[in-house]
């Protein structure tokens, strides 16, 4: 998968590949009255999740937002971006849980797994499907992710270009301040990657399961539940995280710490929260160790990626054998 981020996408990949084009000109282009119902409503959503999110920032207006740059802005996008990652998920998940079962309908399985690569180009057709449909929601997410990356290398010149040098400061372990620019890079640049390894690897896991269950109704009660734990795993390492960060009434081992914080960067907000500098440069005075965090987002973000591939490989070896 990482060879797709970051090289020349596979052929089948490519929306001139003649299966993805078959693909994506399955379903037809809505009339221009339902697109734009359809983006008002947008609109209006959004406006209500940035409104709600000021409203928890501000403590339902009791409080002023945080000084800075990025700190304010991370607390008026988090909760917005946050429901959006959550959306998107559960959309990668959902459209690829039942390939298999809808093919196997249509009376068109036996055909596929009777042509040559015909199954495992369908199987793969449909992953690569799964970032064109979702493609509005993960380029949001990529472009505000960008805007607190752009305020965060802002903050940075602050005090003359020495402020990473005063934050570094004291943290355990003392390292240099050109190691300490290669972690916050790391961050950035983890903080870019999770959205792409984590919609590849819901599509891959939707995959699966559609090559496991093939009845639509069990399929449908499994991704519910795996979109259920998902939720509840976010909301519970958010919750965690709160009460050992902001709220200070959950102790922890320092290696505990590290393990709830790297836990919640990886899986429940993909590294969003870590883009306020000042939340995150807290983080490196109170855990030790804390300033790696960036770099085992960023090895996570690549071992996600393959376990992906293998997620895929397995559903399309599963599915073939499959009648």
């Amino acid at each position: 998968m990482m060879r797709r981020l970051i090289g020349q996408l596979p052929n089948w990949a490519r929306a001139e590949h003649p299966v993805l084009r078959y693909e994506l000109g399955r379903s037809a282009r809505p009339p221009l009255r339902v697109r734009l119902l359809r983006a008002f409503l947008v609109v209006v959503i959004g406006l209500v999740l940035l409104g709600g999110s000021y409203l928890i920032a501000t403590d339902l207006l009791r409080q002023p937002l945080p000084t800075g740059l990025t700190a304010p802005l991370n607390e008026i996008l988090f909760w917005p971006l946050l429901a959006v990652q959550v959306i998107m998920g559960a959309m990668a998940l959902t459209l690829t849980a039942n390939v298999v079962g809808d093919e196997i309908r249509r009376q068109t399985w036996d055909n596929l797994r009777a042509t040559e690569s015909g199954a495992e180009l369908t199987l793969r057709a449909r992953w690569a499907l799964v970032f064109y449909r979702v493609r509005g929601l993960l380029a949001l997410i990529i472009v505000l992710r960008v805007v607190l990356i752009v305020g965060i290398l802002y903050d940075l010149t602050a005090f003359e270009g020495r402020y990473l040098s005063l934050l570094i400061t004291g943290i355990e372990p003392t390292i240099p301040e050109w190691l300490g620019v290669l972690m916050v890079s790391f961050l950035m640049t983890s903080a870019l990657l999770l959205p792409l390894t984590a919609v590849g690897f819901d599509a891959s896991l939707g995959l699966w399961i559609s090559a496991v269950i093939q009845q639509r109704t069990y399929s449908t009660l499994v991704q519910g539940l795996f979109i259920l734990i998902r939720i509840g795993i976010t909301a519970g390492l958010l919750w965690f995280t709160t009460q050992w960060l902001v709220v200070g009434s959950l102790p922890a081992t320092d290696v505990g710490s590290w393990a709830l914080l790297f836990g919640y960067g990886a899986i429940g907000d993909w590294g969003l929260a870590f883009l306020n500098l000042q939340r995150y440069s807290d983080i490196w005075t109170l855990v030790p160790y804390g300033i790696f965090l960036g770099a085992a987002l960023l090895l996570f973000a690549l071992v996600q990626a393959a376990v992906a591939d293998q997620v895929l490989v397995l559903a399309v070896r599963r599915a073939q054998r499959r009648g």
